[in-house]
């Protein structure tokens, strides 16, 4: 046996085999030690002393939940399995790996987050672009595209691979130059360069397919070399890794850019769309608050669009119609959500039928979620949109395999496919006369039983079943050894019994086990022809999935609408953006207490088309900008919006600067993080891109940073045009109002009561020259004397204009009694100022002129 292992771990040194001995999955040497590492499972010994072999093993049965802690520990496990019946073995049952499991070919539903896609990744650098395909095993989803290489971590962060696959060489290079992806969470492999080749990977996939080109894809060679190179790279490598059929994956899409807006890195880390920036989590995030999904297909597919909204105003209108519908007509809205619930994931159901992994309750469930689809279509039949009508019209309610997992399975089946328990009654003659020997077998043991009484006359006698003598005649010991008939042979001796078998009873045991035996393989044969019948089948179902998911975003969009009493936004060609009574879509439905303040949206360039807004901390700038730009989001993926009322002109890009930290692994500090970020949005936005700014410029010092911000408002002005809001501390920059024409200002309201200050939230037009810094770090809980102090140095700070001089910051002596003055304070300035003047040199007009400057500047 061990030597049966060691061949099949030599073929698997980077993984952890689990070697399949009976219903344990044990593990040996170095795996068995990093097994009971990670899973905290007991290491224990095979053979003692010298001989002896580390040893961890798992429950089969059990085995997903060990599975999945090795998979996120970034390991990968080969899936050894007895791949011949132990009664035809001659000597040791042969065994071989059945399936390697890693992070990115995980199918397993209870492993996989059912409301996030799990994406396998390849890229392959060519020349002067990066080529990307990306595939979900689990559904069979798979795509391509090509970008340059300065694109690359922007498109790596918006698929968020669970695994990413690299060319071995290039990936070297990389790593050397401690450029190999420092911030990525995916398991990274480096794979052969020769996958990655264009020509052998065209092959692969042409053989994968099952054509004789990929031209039918928009996948030819000579114009998508890198995006090809990548997607038969991944071919290989699910080939290798799966050993099964794949019939699920059907086609590969070519992702296109230009019907979809672009949001880089940043911008969705900080609009924080798909989870939150403070712990990574999903429920405070946009998506987070707004899905009411009720199927896993719609909410990846709701996800998947709002990581890339639409740039495309037909495809806006049409969602917008189908949502107008469902809230116009609850009654549908009802009825299509009553028949969604209850269906279950058929994108991951059609996953495990091809790969062959679906057991008897997933058929039941896929049989269940078929049922639902005629209710469907019945729902969209009298539909007045286009889309709800078009969706219930092409949507195919697959009756007849419904019908086939009916008429075949039982309703409540075991997980085990092997032990019987799956077929009806009825279904098959021959299945139901096996079963039938059994049934007579019951009655045929009582009454053997009944006679051996009579027979014997010990009236204790009774007859029993173990695995290991099978049937036998169990009689007291303390019976007359008179009573006991020649014909009874003694098999076993127990405590307080002796079992005895007869000929007449083993001859029942052979008829009955065997027909045990033939009626489980028969039901296991029965159940694979029904999962085969189903998986030649699998391109309706996922087609129907496709659809039920276009339909659940539309519902769970309406539903939201009407929860939140959400608008229909007008998106249209020109570029203004007017939001009336616009709200933070997360905040208005997370924020307990106080109502959230709306606040209308006023650009319409070229006339204003750049806002420079001021304001203290605290009081709303960054909740705002980010909150228009939700906005602009929400309404290109075809969803109503947060307001009273809004105009949206389409967004090709939504770009944000906001907020920043440094990046310590990569050499970054805050402030080059924040230029690097900057200098992408002046590099690559466009007239219709929508500009989010916030605080740009604060991670230098004041004049550098005021220079910087200042510079790039009049770039953003006069050379791109684009939309912007820029939020800033800078009160000089509300300056540029008066020198361009599309530049305008405004402010968040403060009252100010006495020494305290209340935030109103409320946007309002014109600038502001106060930063009330003092008030917030009062309201933070900074103590009296240290914001005494501070009071002090900034009217110091005010009166010399910035300007600093040597000694401006000394402590008064009436600040601290008990420290000594080391170094005269300053002089009055006044005084001295008076002291550096020749009256002499003035005349009367001139005297007159600085003592008014005098009175103003010191009273």
């Amino acid at each position: 046996m061990m030597v049966q292992y060691l061949a099949i771990k030599k073929e698997h040194p980077d993984s952890i085999l689990f070697y399949r001995m009976g219903d344990f999955y044990e593990m040996f040497f170095e795996d068995a030690r990093e097994a009971s590492r990670v899973l905290g499972i007991t290491l224990t010994s095979r053979n003692k002393g010298e001989r002896a072999i580390p040893m961890a093993g798992v429950p089969v049965k059990a085995s997903d939940q060990y599975l999945v802690k090795l998979i996120r520990a970034g390991k990968r496990v080969a899936i050894c399995e007895q791949v011949q019946d132990p009664k035809e073995a001659k000597g040791l049952v042969k065994r071989q790996v059945v399936r390697i499991v890693t992070a990115g070919t995980l199918t397993e539903t209870e492993i996989l987050e059912e409301r996030e896609p799990n994406w396998l990744l390849a890229l392959s650098p060519l020349k002067d672009r990066i080529g990307l395909a990306w595939l979900d095993l689990s559904t069979g989803r798979f795509l391509v595209t090509e970008c340059l290489p300065n694109r690359l971590e922007d498109e790596l962060e918006r698929i968020d691979p669970a695994e990413l696959l690299i060319p071995e060489t290039w990936g070297q290079e990389r790593k050397e130059k401690g450029t190999l992806f420092p911030g990525l969470s995916a398991n990274l492999r480096q794979v052969p360069d020769y996958d990655f080749n264009p020509e052998e990977a065209a092959r692969v996939l042409q053989d994968f397919f099952h054509t004789s080109g990929l031209e039918g894809y928009g996948l030819d060679a000579g114009m998508m070399p890198a995006a090809v190179s990548a997607a038969g790279a991944l071919v290989r490598y699910i080939q290798e890794t799966q050993k099964t059929e794949l019939g699920h994956i059907r086609k590969v899409e070519i992702f296109q850019r230009g019907n979809r807006m672009t949001l880089d890195r940043a911008t969705r880390s900080s609009l924080e769309l798909v989870r939150t920036q403070r712990d990574g989590e999903r429920k405070a995030s946009l998506l987070g608050t707004i899905d009411q999904t009720v199927t896993p297909m719609g909410a990846r597919l709701l996800r998947e669009r709002i990581l890339a909204p639409f740039a495309d105003i037909a495809a806006i209108h049409h969602i917008q119609q189908g949502i107008q519908e469902c809230l116009d007509d609850p009654s549908l809205t009802e009825n299509l959500h009553e028949h969604l619930t209850k269906i279950y994931d058929l994108e991951r159901l059609s996953g495990r039928l091809s790969t062959g992994r679906a057991n008897a309750r997933d058929l039941l469930a896929l049989q269940q979620s078929l049922q639902h689809l005629p209710g469907l279509v019945s729902s969209l039949a009298k539909a007045q949109s286009e889309i709800l009508f078009d969706l219930g019209k092409q949507l195919d309610p697959c009756p007849d395999l419904a019908a086939k997992i009916e008429e075949r399975l039982v309703q409540d089946p075991p997980i085990t496919l092997k032990e019987g328990g799956l077929i009806r009654d009825g279904y098959d003659p021959e299945l139901d006369e096996l079963r039938s020997i059994g049934k007579e077998g019951k009655d045929w043991m009582t009454q053997f039983q009944a006679k051996e009484i009579a027979k014997t006359g010990i009236g204790h006698l009774k007859v029993g079943y173990n695995r290991v003598f099978g049937y036998f005649l169990e009689i007291p010991r303390n019976t007359n050894p008179s009573q006991i008939p020649a014909g009874y042979i003694r098999k076993q001796t127990i405590k307080n019994a002796e079992r005895y078998v007869t000929p007449e009873l083993k001859e029942f045991e052979t008829r009955v086990l065997k027909s045990e035996e033939i009626s489980r393989d028969l039901e296991y044969h029965l159940f694979l022809e029904l999962r085969d019948l189903l998986s030649e089948q699998v391109q309706r179902i996922l087609e129907a999935a496709a659809i039920v998911a276009e339909i659940d975003v539309v519902v769970a969009l309406a539903s939201h609408a009407k929860k939140r009493a959400w608008v229909r936004p007008e998106v249209g060609e020109d570029r203004e953006l007017l939001i009336e009574d616009g709200r933070h879509p997360v905040l208005e439905a997370t924020v307990t207490g106080e109502p959230f303040v709306p606040n209308d949206t006023n650009i319409e360039p070229p006339s204003r088309s750049l806002i420079i807004l001021t304001g203290p901390n605290m009081a709303g700038k960054s909740t705002y900008i980010r909150q228009v730009a939700l906005i602009c989001l929400l309404a290109q993926i075809g969803s109503f919006v947060p307001a009273k009322k809004a105009k949206i002109g389409l967004v090709d890009r939504i770009f944000t600067r906001v907020g920043a930290a440094d990046e310590i692994s990569r050499g970054n500090s805050t402030f080059m993080v924040e230029m690097k970020e900057t200098a992408n949005i002046l590099n690559n936005a466009t007239r219709r891109s929508l500009v989010i700014l916030d605080e740009v410029g604060r991670g230098t010092s004041t004049y550098d940073g005021l220079s910087i911000a200042w510079a790039i408002c009049e770039a953003l002005h006069d050379q791109i045009g684009c939309r912007t809001l820029f939020a800033t501390h800078y009160h000089q920059m509300t300056e540029m109002a008066d020198l361009l024409e599309g530049v305008h200002n405004c402010h968040v309201a403060v009252n100010e009561w006495g020494e305290d200050i209340v935030f109103l939230h409320r946007i309002q037009d014109g600038g502001t020259d106060k930063s009330y810094g003092l008030h917030v770090a009062k309201l933070a809980g900074i103590s009296a004397d240290i914001l005494t102090r501070a009071n002090e140095i900034l009217q110091r700070l005010e009166e010399e204009g910035l300007a600093m001089k040597p000694g401006m910051f000394r402590k008064s002596p009436k600040r601290n009694m008990r420290q000594l003055e080391l170094f005269r304070p300053p002089a009055d300035r006044l005084l001295t100022e008076i002291e550096q003047l020749d009256p002499d040199q003035l005349s009367p007009v001139e005297a007159l002129l600085k003592l008014k400057e005098f009175k103003d500047k010191y009273t």
